[in-house]
């Protein structure tokens, strides 16, 4: 750094009008609200050090962060209870912009109704003034979103193949297909999932884990009173932020719920078990009804096969189903290779696809919407 004068700036989330948002994340009185994998802040500088201030909560399961400088993962960490700021990355030099992002590793809780993370503020120490520390990030050329389950959260991407705990810790977005399929093609992204739901219920037969329930709010799933204060149960604005391509990854909880769970008190106090195919099939169907209808003008993919093809042509059917009666010529289905092609040593954790499977999904949708770029 030689003999260049340094200096500590503190700003508040909205004060910085170069700093781009990632997720369906609110502000909150200037602070940014990070619900979904992959929420977080993008932004270029050239500071020579730059610190986060997060505050979080939770009863059982931690949010985890990461932090990525030019494209490159250079870190991960538990955010602790409370308020206080951490160090994301320091440089030994001013010269050159970097860009740097924080994202949101863990997901949304809908299990832990105290789950929260906030981002206060950042500080930058730099040589330049205030106002010059953070450059305009370039606009990416393409908006996608993701919708599924762990597949898409990322679970068991950061965990050694034996590990079965269910746990925050093995839960990351770094080799997910999503994350990588956005960053091959130059795209910003938002991420809305949840382990262990499905199109109509979640691996365990509750009807009210379903994530077409939840796709029109802001972070439906995020229950209880401190959520909704946060704005997780508001309408969420799709004028705000338009995607061109929306990819969905559901249906695998389904088919276990179907294969090989018995049934489970729903909330209404009545026992429920998925035995009705039809209901699947409807489900992908009434669900695509409804993306497109708030993405109108989207590239819509619903992919399906990272775990295997169990039910897999129920859900193409019921793809099918929609495309005869909307006609809709903006809509296409993929069958993704398994993760029984793995190595032995490629596995992910909690019995999950690792990254290669991972990998082989990204290019097949890379491809896919390659075509219409």
């Amino acid at each position: 750094m030689g003999n260049e004068t340094l200096s500590t700036y503190t700003y508040k989330l909205g004060e910085l009008k170069n700093l781009h948002i990632l997720g369906r994340s609110p502000m909150q009185d200037g602070s940014l609200v990070m619900f979904w994998t992959a929420s977080g802040i993008e932004a270029k500088t050239a500071a020579c050090e730059i610190r986060a201030e997060l505050e979080a909560d939770y009863s059982t399961l931690e949010p985890w962060v990461s932090v990525w400088v030019n494209g490159a993962f250079i870190s991960r960490f538990m955010v602790e209870k409370g308020r206080r700021t951490y160090s994301l990355f320091r440089t030994l030099t001013t010269a050159a912009p970097y860009t740097i992002r924080l994202l949101k590793e863990s997901q949304a809780m809908s299990g832990d109704e105290t789950h929260s993370l906030i981002l206060h503020s950042i500080s930058a120490t730099s040589a330049l003034d205030k106002d010059e520390v953070f450059l305009p990030v370039e606009k990416k050329k393409l908006n996608i979103e993701f919708v599924g389950d762990s597949l898409t959260t990322g679970e068991g991407l950061a965990g050694a193949p034996g590990e079965m705990d269910w746990i925050p810790a093995w839960m990351s977005v770094r080799s997910g297909y999503a994350l990588t399929t956005a960053d091959m093609l130059g795209a910003d992204f938002h991420f809305l999932s949840q382990s262990g739901w499905g199109v109509v219920c979640s691996w365990d037969n509750d009807r009210d884990c379903a994530m077409p329930s939840y796709y029109e709010a802001v972070c439906g799933l995020a229950k209880g009173s401190k959520n909704e204060a946060l704005g997780a149960q508001k309408p969420w604005d799709f004028s705000s932020w338009k995607a061109d391509v929306v990819v969905v990854n559901l249906g695998t909880n389904d088919s276990g719920a179907y294969r090989t769970n018995p049934p489970k008190q729903q909330a209404d106090g009545t026992m429920w078990k998925l035995t009705d195919l039809d209901l699947l099939r409807e489900g992908v169907s009434g669900f695509m009804k409804k993306l497109r209808r708030h993405n109108p003008s989207a590239r819509i993919i619903w992919v399906y096969g990272m775990c295997s093809f169990d039910q897999g042509d129920v859900i193409q059917a019921g793809f099918d189903d929609y495309l005869k009666e909307s006609g809709d010529k903006a809509a296409t289905f993929i069958r993704l290779d398994p993760q029984s092609l793995e190595g032995e040593d490629e596995h992910g954790s909690r019995q999950h696809p690792g990254p290669v499977t991972h990998l082989r999904a990204a290019k097949k949708l890379v491809e896919e919407i390659g075509k219409s770029l």
